[in-house]
């Protein structure tokens, strides 16, 4: 079977950014090239992004509303039906690498303290560094424009930010990325993985959770194929789209028009965008820009 590589950097990335992802899908490449799995590349490829700091997953994840907490979800998937994920991972420096110890536990999902613990008894590499200045500025923005209830998203549009607030620091007197980096991949073998990777979304409650960790939802991996998503975490959930859009690549779809059937379930106003390949193909759709890349060993 012939393998391939595909990765995107999430909604709304530029298409200028398609370098980062290029670059990524040659290091999944390499390890394909080299005898690695699937689950192997897709992993290689997401830490890669991680690493990028413009992207919103690892070094360049987004702040929580109170402009200080990081919390980073990432999952992993392969077609055996092994499955690994975090939610709420403080001070690592890639999210992905829990999410594939993860996996190798009788449990699926890890979140916030525990999966802190268990990214330490793995000895993965802890990240100290903060927020990226990018990530720093967007979040001055978000808090700017705070005041104009036509300037928020429309969930948010009539939230009563002091009774929803739980930070322990007191909420600032002044107060958008929804963006997710992720990983399909098909091996010569015909095995399939899938990998994501997010620093969460602006605006973003303590201990809120999106798409990316759950199965289903932000990626999924099975017999047909892979899939990674991107957008607006909650309408993603509610959607199951992955799942959705591998359901489709069974009944011999293809990639690209199983997407754009799940996307046009989605409002106009919600950003959704999704990689997948199959058996013989590989596809991604968007309803904003998403860089993308693909690569062959």
């Amino acid at each position: 079977m012939d393998p391939i590589v595909l990765t995107h950097g999430g909604t709304k990335s530029p298409p200028e950014w398609s370098d980062g992802c290029e670059r990524a899908a040659r290091v999944g490449a390499a390890v394909l090239r080299a005898g690695g799995s699937a689950l192997d590349a897709a992993v290689a490829a997401v830490r890669d992004m991680e690493d990028d700091g413009r992207f919103n997953a690892g070094r360049g994840s987004c702040l929580r509303f109170d402009g200080i907490t990081l919390e980073m979800d990432a999952g992993v998937m392969e077609s055996t039906g092994r499955i690994g994920a975090v939610a709420a991972l403080r001070g690592f420096r890639h999210p992905v690498d829990a999410a594939r110890a993860a996996l190798e536990t009788p449990h699926v999902l890890y979140a916030g303290e525990g999966a802190a613990l268990l990214a330490r008894a793995f000895a993965l590499e802890p990240w100290e560094g903060g927020a990226s200045e990018a990530m720093r500025e967007r979040h001055r923005k978000i808090a700017s424009t705070w005041g104009d209830p036509a300037a928020r998203r429309p969930a948010w549009r009539d939230a009563d930010l002091g009774r929803l607030w739980n930070f322990r620091t007191p909420l600032p007197p002044e107060l958008r990325p929804e963006d997710t980096v992720g990983a399909v991949v098909r091996d010569a073998a015909g095995r399939f993985a899938a990998a994501a990777s997010t620093g969460g979304a602006i605006p973003m409650l303590l201990g809120r959770v999106g798409d990316t960790p759950l199965p289903g939802a932000g990626f999924w991996a099975g017999p047909h194929g892979a899939v990674a998503a991107t957008g607006i975490g909650e309408e993603i959930i509610r959607r199951l789209a992955c799942r959705g859009i591998h359901d489709r690549l069974s009944a011999g779809v293809s990639p690209a028009e199983a997407i754009r059937a799940i996307t046009e379930t989605f409002p106009g106003d919600v950003a959704f965008g999704a990689i997948a390949v199959s058996a013989s193909e590989s596809g991604e759709h968007a309803n904003r820009s998403m860089a993308f890349a693909t690569a062959r060993p």
